[in-house]
């Protein structure tokens, strides 16, 4: 069996294992085992940092907890090296939200309504309910 750290992490997001570990990682944070999940997303943040996704699922971990600040700055973190992330500027939306911020999550609400998909669905639920 290939160890992480033994892989190259230029093609880590390309392993089929990859993927699944990330699958893993969000069901344990949506299913209450948050610190399982969180050891998930930080052994992939290890083998590869640049990757966005672990980081996008550690900051929901945050969220689930109520650590609404951590999980504030991790989504930032990853809109900053990528700004286009649907599913981070949602969950930065509900996160601002929940600490009534709603002023700050109603523009990235409303670019999010304005798409198409379950983001877009997602989006038009939140700003109904801020």
């Amino acid at each position: 069996m290939t160890e992480l750290k033994n892989l190259n992490p230029q093609n880590l997001a390309e392993q089929p294992f990859t993927a699944k570990l990330l699958e893993i990682g969000l069901f344990g944070a949506h299913s209450g085992q948050v610190l399982q999940a969180r050891n998930v997303f930080e052994g992939l943040l290890q083998a590869a940092p640049e990757l966005t996704t672990p980081k996008t699922g550690l900051a929901f971990c945050h969220l689930v907890i109520n650590e609404f600040e951590a999980a504030e700055k991790g989504f930032r973190q990853v809109l900053a090296t990528r700004p286009d992330d649907v599913e981070a500027q949602a969950l930065l939306a509900l996160t601002l939200g929940l600490t009534g911020r709603v002023g700050e999550a109603e523009p990235l609400l409303a670019k999010l309504r304005g798409g198409a998909g379950p983001v877009a669905e997602l989006a038009k639920q939140l700003a109904s309910s801020l």
